[in-house]
Order: C-alpha cells, then sequence, then structure tokens
C-alpha cells in the first residue's frame, strides 16, 4: 500500500509518519524544505521507504509539479492524508497573489486531490483532511471564498478549516460510486510550532492556552486511527474527534456551500495557472 503525507516534518504530521510507516510499502512526503526532511529521515528504521517530492502547497505551480513527479513514481495511492497547514497573518500573500492562508490550507490542498485523482481511484483510496473545531466559528463565505476582504488571522483560519470539511464531503459527492473515500478530523489542541507566523494577537492567545494543549502524539491519534480502520468500521465523509465520529457546524453540512467552494477552487486554480503559464491538464 502505498502512502502520501503532506506536512510531515512536524508536530502531528511527524507523529503520524513514525506510526504508519510500518505499515504502508511506500510513504510520499511532499516538503517544502528537502534539506530539513532529509536529516529527519535519516534516523528512521525503514527510511528506505520514504520518498521525498519537493511540493510547496502554497505555490500551485510547485503542486502541480510535484503532483506530476510524484505520478512519475507511483499509479496508485491508498491513503492521501491533507496534514499540513497553519495559522497565517491575513492579508499576507502568496507569490502567486492568493491569500496564504487560502492557498496553503484550502486550495493546494485541494489541487493536489485533483492531480492524484487517478491514482487515487486506481487505490480505491482514503482521503483524510485534519480540520479542527475552530470551523465553528466560520462565518458564511460565499461572498468572499478567497479570503481576500478577511481583517482577521482568526477568522481566516476557522473559514479554511471549514473548507477542509466541505471538501471532505464533496469529495464523497463525486467519487463515492469510484470507491473513494474521505474523513474531515479534528486533532485536538496539539502543542507545536503551530501559529508561529500568526499575528501577534493571535499568537497571544495561542501561547495562553498551550498551557491546556496535548502532545503531538496525542494530536495524531485520530488521523491514525482513520488511516488504518477498515473503511466498513467509518462513516463517508464522517467528521471525527477523539478516534470517533462527531457533528460539524450546520455551514460545514451546507451541500450547496461545499459544491460551490468546488466550483470556484476550480475556476481560481484555472486562473492562477494560466495568469502563470502553468496550464492544467
Amino acid at each position: 500500500m502505498n502512502l502520501v503525507l503532506t506536512g510531515s516534518t512536524s508536530g502531528i504530521g511527524w507523529e503520524t509518519l513514525l506510526a504508519l510507516l510500518p505499515q504502508f510499502d511506500q510513504v510520499f512526503l511532499p516538503v517544502r524544505n528537502l534539506e530539513k526532511a532529509e536529516k529527519l529521515i535519516q534516523s528512521l528504521p525503514q527510511k528506505e521507504k520514504i520518498i521525498l517530492v519537493y511540493l510547496d502547497l502554497s505555490n500551485l505551480a510547485s503542486v502541480k509539479e510535484g503532483a506530476a513527479v510524484l505520478l512519475s513514481q507511483v499509479d496508485e495511492i491508498q491513503v492521501l492524508i491533507n496534514n499540513a497547514g497553519g495559522m497565517y497573518p491575513s492579508g499576507k500573500q502568496t507569490a502567486e497573489g492568493l491569500d496564504l492562508s487560502f492557498s496553503s490550507n484550502h486550495l493546494g490542498q485541494f489541487l493536489l486531490f485533483q492531480e492524484l485523482l487517478p491514482a487515487l481511484i486506481k487505490g480505491q483510496a482514503k482521503v483524510i483532511q485534519v480540520s479542527s473545531e475552530a470551523h465553528r466559528i466560520a462565518g458564511p463565505p460565499q461572498q468572499d471564498f478567497s479570503l481576500r476582504k478577511s481583517s482577521s488571522t482568526v477568522a481566516s483560519y476557522a473559514k479554511v478549516k471549514l473548507y477542509n470539511i466541505l471538501f471532505t464531503n464533496e469529495i464523497v459527492t463525486k467519487y463515492e460510486s469510484e470507491g473513494l473515500s474521505a474523513y474531515s478530523l479534528h486533532p485536538g489542541a496539539v502543542r507545536t510550532a503551530f501559529g508561529s507566523e500568526a499575528s501577534p494577537w493571535a499568537k497571544g492567545v495561542i501561547a495562553f492556552t498551550k498551557l491546556f494543549f496535548i502532545s503531538p502524539k496525542a494530536g495524531a491519534a485520530t488521523t491514525i486511527f482513520l488511516a488504518t480502520t477498515p473503511k466498513e468500521k467509518l462513516k463517508n465523509g464522517g467528521y471525527y474527534k477523539n478516534k470517533k465520529l462527531s457533528f460539524p457546524s450546520t455551514l460545514a453540512r451546507d451541500s450547496k456551500l461545499a459544491k460551490a467552494l468546488w466550483e470556484f477552487s476550480l475556476a481560481e486554480i484555472q486562473r492562477v495557472l494560466t495568469n502563470t503559464g502553468t496550464h492544467k491538464k
């Protein structure tokens, strides 16, 4: 079996890698910092299973190129875990002119899924999205999916975590008949470097609340549970917390909103890649 895991070089992503490495034949790690990743995996007993691929989720051209490299080495994927993400200052943009939070937490992951889709279908894959209970404070995003008008770091983060769940739900709607399953989850409030690029106010809130945070190992537990539990024992499209099925917000269960986000995301990818000369297949 083959695993693709983003955000693997720190925090819960690293703990997820340690737990799942023995259970897969090949583990593909899309990473932004190849040198850091190379050093980290040297100590792992089964490092020969790991294939590093340069890929920056905040840059759509990089996602497209990295996905092509990945697909040149594997034709079926059994599990895709979109673990990467972060909290960034509102208004901070990528080189492609996208909101950094929107691109890193949603659009890059969305494009990665689209590019890997043939291999995911062939592998009858699970797609696992690491979301957050923060999605519950998100307001209706229809007029500003791209977060261009957002003036709040926390509000932007809440919306992209909502997007993770809406994305999960729409995967099920579109591809359950082709054998795909998709799940979203809340990992818990985890004691990591999360929020290191957030606004000063958000950093202060995070620093205070870290007194109550759980360890990265505990935070990875639900991801690991979803990756290793047989599909027939899980609810396709389910939102999980503490390794148990939970119920996300009303907005997160809005099928029209999920469809609108999907269509907006496709159009935004087409626009950006056309403008940068990287045309989508």
